[in-house]
């Protein structure tokens, strides 16, 4: 057992010690704790390619390529020429306001213009770096402007590189080998058929498609697979949308959204992401609806590291997976701890998926329907949850540099059944003020939870049954190894094919009357007004919220 696995084990039982005496173990300063942001290191690129900090910050890059990979500032004034082990890492401070640009020497310039490079962003300055176009270039309606690919540019990224805010890049069936990185803002990439527009990494580049720093990109309509890291990826942004995309076989994230406001995921679908299908982390407020998703076949369902605000995830089904949701804090990532997060309406079921790809992290969430982990003034409303080995709901302190307690979640009119363990729990010490009203289940842990801790009379708070706690450190100790099975995620079938973005689908129809070919589609007002620059996205979709429908594949439970 490695000492580091030691040393957490030995933090969560005196943190649990100390909890008893003191009824509280965190510092809920951020600033006191030893967060860092991640970089991961891969051949031969570093994802994402743009990361921003506060003062104070720290950056760890993770090397997880196999080739040689450094990182050295490109005035040389940080950073090391000595190569990063593969599984290795180095940290670096950055403690004054400023843009930071660093260069793997391996692989880029020395003067950093090309190849293996990076920026850290630290404070609140304005960052540019990776695009001709400012903050204000950011526009809100479409430009009337068509990039075809593959009839006018040979590659995705020849027509994104020649774009202008508002044009539209479309891109007829067939299957593209590159990773498309975006650096102009309100632009669309869409695909003609979701099925057969198709972005593949051949497993030897990290994105489908990654937008960073970039603000108001939409990208709808596409799939993309086999990417060492994310299949579509918006980073450091205001403003995105994801729509009608598929994602397989990628090896970390299927669509993820990091240290992104101000967004919409929403009919797509993602499957064999060892770590989870949907991921939106380190934003408060985040101001963001994933709706009308499915995710199946991962490590987890969805993620979402301090994240929250004005976060909703609607309508969507979440099967299959090695666990289900696990809204989570952490001090690896800033912003903490993860709140404010609506999980209403969606179908969440059977995810015990033993052969399902994971990271370490993802299987200690395996056989749960909802994890709240260290999370607070979450909201569990009008789900159907069914069919796990362990807990439909469980609401659990998280631990990594601080213990951070789930405080204030109301888990409301559920109907959570059949899970092995029991259908709602809460376990840990020092979780105050959660709730339990209104939910059709047989078992809780401790029994008498929702009666005694409802929503509108709080009567005991029972909040220190331990048997998840012990579980828990079983399950890390056994994740640590990596001993538990998965399938790899490279080979898993397949997926079926998936329902294309409606103006598409009518235009493909159309196809037989020649108006495909012809470009006739292009003036009518239907297609030009479904182009939308991802700009005050969530006000937009806000009304979506007003009535959120289970999907229609929860009714057999209802009966």
């Amino acid at each position: 057992m490695s000492n580091n696995l030691l040393k957490k084990i030995f933090i969560l039982i005196f943190s649990f010690a100390a909890s008893l005496i003191l009824f509280t173990a965190c510092d809920n300063d951020p600033s006191s704790t030893a967060a860092f942001t991640g970089v991961r290191v891969i051949d031969n690129t570093y994802s994402p390619p743009v990361v921003r900090i506060n003062e104070g910050g720290k950056v760890r890059f993770n090397n997880w390529g196999n080739n040689p990979h450094n990182v050295i500032a490109v005035d040389e004034t940080w950073g090391s020429y000595e190569e990063i082990p593969k599984g290795d890492y180095l940290d670096v401070s950055y403690e004054s306001e400023g843009l930071y640009k660093y260069l793997c020497s391996f692989h880029a310039s020395p003067d950093g213009e090309w190849g293996m490079v990076g920026s850290v962003v630290v404070g609140d300055i304005n960052y540019e770096d990776y695009t001709n176009f400012s903050k204000q270039d950011v526009v809100e309606e479409y430009s009337g402007n068509i990039r075809h690919v593959p009839d006018d540019y040979e590659t995705i990224q020849d027509a994104v590189n020649d774009s202008d805010p508002g044009d539209l890049v479309l891109i007829k069936p067939g299957i593209y080998y590159e990773e498309v990185v975006v650096n102009v803002p309100s632009i669309t990439i869409r695909g003609w058929d979701r099925n057969k527009t198709i972005i593949d990494g051949e497993f030897e580049r990290g994105n489908g498609i990654l937008v960073a720093g970039v603000d108001g990109v939409t990208i709808e309509n596409i799939t993309a697979r086999n990417a060492l890291l994310n299949g579509f990826y918006w980073a450091t942004v205001r403003g995105y949308r994801g729509s009608y995309l598929t994602a397989y076989n990628n090896g970390d994230y299927g669509v993820y959204a990091f240290d992104a406001v101000d967004g919409v995921l929403d009919h797509s679908y993602a499957t064999g992401s060892p770590d989870a299908g949907f991921y939106i982390g380190q934003c408060y407020p985040c101001d963001a609806i994933v709706n009308n998703v499915v995710s199946e076949y991962n490590g987890l369902g969805y993620s979402g590291t301090n994240s929250g605000g004005s976060l909703y995830i609607t309508s969507s089904i979440f099967r299959n997976n090695k666990g289900g949701l696990a809204p989570n804090t952490l001090d690896s990532e800033l912003l903490p701890p993860e709140r404010e997060t609506f999980i209403i309406g969606n179908l969440i079921e059977n995810n015990n998926n033993y052969n399902s790809p994971a990271t370490n992290s993802t299987y200690l969430s395996y056989g749960n329907g909802v994890v709240i982990a260290g999370g607070n003034n979450n909201i569990i409303k009008n789900n159907v949850i069914v069919d796990h080995d362990l807990y439909g709901v469980i609401l659990t302190a998280s631990m990594d540099v601080n213990y951070w307690p789930a405080h204030g979640n109301r888990v409301e009119e559920n109907l959570i059944l059949s899970s092995r363990k029991a259908d709602i729990a809460v376990s840990g010490v020092s979780n105050l003020a959660n709730c339990f009203e209104g939910n059709y289940f047989n078992t809780s842990i401790p029994p008498g939870l929702q009666a005694l801790n409802g929503c509108k009379k709080n009567i005991i708070p029972l909040s220190a049954d331990l048997s998840g706690l012990w579980s828990t450190i079983a399950r890390l100790i056994y994740a640590n190894t990596g001993d538990f099975y998965q399938d790899d995620w490279r080979t898993l079938p397949v997926p079926e094919q998936q329902e294309n973005m409606p103006i598409m689908q009518e235009i493909i129809d159309e196809n037989d009357n020649g108006l495909y070919e012809l470009g006739f589609y292009q003036y009518l007002p239907s297609f030009r007004n479904s182009i939308k620059p991802a700009v005050n996205v969530y006000e937009n979709y806000k009304y979506t919220l007003k009535d959120v429908q289970l999907p229609k594949e929860a009714i057999k439970y209802l009966n």
